[in-house]
């Protein structure tokens, strides 16, 4: 078994499409597709840090971040353990999804069990990449938790600095290269739903040129989104729907929003407000009963809000759901007039 060797370059590596379908194996012992790639093979993976991780046979043993795990499982790739915000049967990312006998390993950002993660033995142990370095729910390339877990096991990355539909073709060759056999089945059926539901929404951002939306997460301020930090948002964008983003300044603790004071919530008008419906967002209607700022907004007064997660973007099913959300939004706006 080979570890991954550095590539001269780090660069992004963008694969074709493939179509893929499984059925979801009933326990978390290993990845075990249904079908798959010739074991003999091996496995070699480039990964979005242009770094190579080569093994002699495929793994099956596999540790996934939550992100990683709701990509890879509908495929039927089942991690043996997964870390993330928290338990596997309570976390957003992973809803909708058999995570029965996976073990967890961490239930916050940066705090990873590796002790327990090391008993599991892994084969692999895959996660997303944030440029600066940063890891799907490790911290920096460089910390210390993701140092011992790369003494463990090799460990290889997929971009999360795309626009969703471009990560789930990189997710979707990952589950190829990894064994999975796909072009029927449920995994077909939910890239089928999923293409409709990007056609939908790209018609009728079409028949409302100019359509106009801010994507908020109001919390202690009136949060503002930078839309080119968020996966569907960049979507959104090449879809045809104008995303604003606001010129305050993010700061020290505001992530990828801007924090907007709730005096100047009333300035952020548009023809749509994306919502973030995360469990640390206050719900609109306290919002705007604690900052009568936000209901002067229009959007808010003609109850042009869509339920917005940036969590939804890992698989065709949960995205599908948030896109159908967007163009029922969109539909439901006055017509445009010349």
């Amino acid at each position: 078994m080979q570890f991954r060797s550095k590539s001269p370059v780090r660069a992004l590596t963008l694969f074709g499409l493939a179509a893929l379908a499984l059925t979801q194996a009933g326990c978390a012992t290993g990845s075990a597709p249904a079908t798959g790639g010739d074991e003999a093979a091996g496995f070699s993976y480039t990964d979005a840090r242009g770094d190579q991780v080569t093994l002699d046979a495929l793994p099956d043993r596999i540790v996934m971040s939550e992100q990683a795990a709701a990509a890879l499982i509908p495929y039927g790739i089942r991690p043996v353990g997964i870390w993330g915000s928290s338990t596997p049967d309570k976390s957003g990312v992973l809803a909708g999804l058999d995570v029965s006998g996976i073990e967890s390993l961490g239930v916050s950002y940066g705090d990873v069990d590796v002790d327990r993660l090391a008993s599991l033995e892994p084969d692999l142990v895959i996660t997303g990449w944030y440029a600066g370095g940063y890891l799907g729910g490790l911290g920096a390339e460089d910390a210390e938790v993701s140092t011992q877990i790369e003494q463990v096991a090799p460990m290889i990355t997929v971009s999360a600095q795309k626009s969703a539909s471009a990560s789930l073709d990189d997710w979707r060759t990952l589950a190829q290269t990894l064994g999975a056999d796909v072009d029927s089945g449920t995994i077909a059926a939910e890239k089928t739903a999923y293409d409709a539901a990007v056609a939908e929404a790209k018609a009728a951002l079409a028949e409302r040129p100019g359509t106009t939306a801010y994507a908020i997460a109001p919390s202690t301020q009136f949060y503002v989104a930078i839309p080119d930090e968020f996966a569907e948002l960049i979507d959104y964008t090449d879809w045809g729907l104008d995303v604003k983003q606001s010129d305050v300044a993010r700061n020290d603790t505001s992530g990828s929003f801007s924090p907007v004071s709730w005096e100047n919530a009333g300035d952020y008008a548009s023809d749509l407000l994306l919502y973030d419906t995360r469990s640390w967002t206050t719900p609109l209607a306290q919002v705007t009963s604690e900052h009568p700022t936000v209901g002067t907004l229009n959007a808010v007064a003609q109850g042009h809000v869509a339920a917005w997660t940036t969590d939804a973007t890992f698989n065709y099913a949960s995205y599908t759901k948030q896109i159908e959300l967007l163009t029922d939004a969109v539909k439901a706006l006055p017509a445009k007039t010349a």
